[in-house]
């Protein structure tokens, strides 16, 4: 609660206090004391509703802007989570604090332990990970190496964005699309642990390739060569290739054509837009390119949605998320 009374949502922005959308099952309930010492900070502390002393997880999402992590009282040793990365967090009770901007975008996502062990066996990786940091005070992250953003995990966060308050039906969509980012979560996790590569990547090389990555999002109308995207960040177009997949676990166009497919997906279900406009958008002279483009991405053809299919077929594609999720969870 802010100091006028008013709830943080999940964005980080405040309004007035309504029912949390994740009210039909409190294991996943966000809820945030906050007090605000400087007008350009939004500082939050940990509390909880019930009165249990497990320690609470959170899934960290920074999609713009930087957040602080830090136990109580210690601010010079914040652990930082920056832009396009995330994280999953584990916190003792009621001891954390986290610092933010106010304009910065982030979504964080309270599990409770409960929750995390019905999907998470005692022997997984996590687990196991966590364990071994129990001597540790204040804080833990999984990852020591923070995880990256992916266009598949940034599409299902501008969906949480924008979802509404409604009734039953929304909230197994809402919670399914929970499961569906802890189980991406996990799974680069495990890519991590067996990527030494990246690890031995120097900050200036990691850093140059988050650059390239921001280019090549902001151009998706726009014809770049590898070449150029390479001199763009001061590299070659060896070393873009080798370092970019490295990083992000795919090629330049690869992921490219991931981020392009998601983003055209999002504006088919969420805008009025032909989809003459949005192969336009996407860079593809001719809609029949795009319309084989996104055919062979997602298994189905792109006029289905705007032909009033869409509910069968996000439907379906949920649901067999969810199942995908929790046999892969429970591995």
């Amino acid at each position: 609660m802010t100091q006028s009374g008013e709830e943080l949502t999940l964005k980080g922005e405040s309004k007035p206090v309504l029912e949390s959308i994740f009210s039909y099952n409190k294991a996943m309930a966000v809820r945030y004391t906050v007090d605000i010492e400087d007008r350009s900070k939004v500082q939050i502390s940990m509390s909880y509703p019930d009165k249990n002393t497990f320690d609470t997880y959170q899934m960290i999402f920074v999609m713009k802007g930087e957040m602080h992590i830090s136990k109580n009282g210690e601010v010079l040793t914040a652990q930082k989570i920056s832009a396009q990365q995330h994280n999953l967090c584990r916190f003792p009770f009621k001891t954390t604090r986290m610092a933010m901007d106010i304009k910065d975008d982030i979504i964080s996502i309270n599990l409770s332990h409960d929750f995390l062990c019905r999907y998470l066996p005692a022997s997984h990786l996590v687990q196991h990970t966590f364990r071994k940091r129990d001597a540790e005070d204040g804080p833990k992250m999984l990852s020591e190496i923070n995880m990256l953003l992916t266009p598949e995990i940034n599409a299902i966060l501008q969906r949480l964005s924008v979802s509404s308050e409604g009734g039953l039906c929304d909230q197994l969509l809402l919670e399914s699309k929970v499961i569906e980012l802890l189980a991406l979560q996990v799974a680069q996790f495990e890519q991590l642990q067996s990527n030494t590569a990246r690890a031995q990547l120097k900050k200036g090389e990691e850093e140059r390739m988050q650059q390239a990555r921001e280019i090549l999002i902001h151009h998706t109308g726009e014809p770049l060569s590898l070449r150029a995207l390479a001199h763009l960040v001061g590299t070659n177009e060896f070393n873009l290739k080798r370092d970019f997949k490295v990083v992000f676990g795919n090629t330049v166009f690869g992921y490219l054509n991931q981020h392009k497919m998601e983003q055209a997906k999002a504006m088919l279900i969420e805008k009025h837009i032909s989809i003459a406009e949005i192969s336009l958008k996407m860079g593809y002279k001719h809609a029949t390119h795009f319309t084989n483009a996104f055919k062979k991405y997602f298994g189905y053809l792109p006029n289905k949605i705007k032909a009033g299919k869409l509910s069968l077929l996000i439907f379906w594609e949920e649901f067999s998320a969810i199942i995908e999720n929790l046999e892969f969870l429970m591995v």
